[in-house]
């Protein structure tokens, strides 16, 4: 018989070095500055051009009042309102219907935060109007409005914005 005997080991090292650099720059800098600030009212700003109403809401004679330029649950309608204050300090208020009233004085007061006016409502009839808390922001007149009418002779309070027409 026959034997055979193994006693001869081989060893085989294997070594893999792998390298992978993989490198990302992404450098993104976002600068957006938006200064939003509210003006005070001047003789230049309201002489400047016609104003048109885009939103009322308040109360006349007891009554709600609520209209926004191009809404649908209007209590009435400006659409075609517009007021146009003149620098001699005079104006015109056109109402609704296209009638113009005269704008016979205006003044602005309380560093540009209240205005008054005077106009006449029908013949010679004419109420003082006060535009209060006044901002100028972004084009556009915020302000509450107090009168009396004494055409119809009813108080009323609003508030009110108006853009360029």
């Amino acid at each position: 018989m026959t034997s055979c005997t193994k006693d001869n080991t081989i060893y085989d090292t294997v070594t893999v070095t792998k390298r992978d650099t993989v490198t990302v720059k992404d450098t993104v800098t976002v600068k957006d500055t938006v200064l939003i600030t509210d003006s005070v009212l001047t003789e230049s700003i309201l002489t400047s051009h016609p104003w048109k109403l885009i939103k009322v809401i308040g109360v006349q004679g007891g009554a709600f009042m609520f209209y926004e330029r191009g809404g649908t649950n209007n209590t009435q309608s400006f659409d075609n309102a517009y007021y146009t204050f003149n620098a001699d300090k005079t104006g015109v208020v056109v109402d609704n219907s296209g009638t113009a009233h005269t704008v016979t004085t205006w003044s602005i007061s309380n560093s540009g935060k209240t205005m008054s006016y005077t106009m006449y409502n029908s013949g010679s009839i004419t109420s003082d109007y006060t535009w209060d808390n006044i901002k100028y922001k972004d084009g556009a007149l915020y302000y509450d409005d107090y009168f009396h009418d004494n055409f119809i002779n009813v108080n009323t309070h609003s508030q009110e914005v108006q853009i360029a027409k």
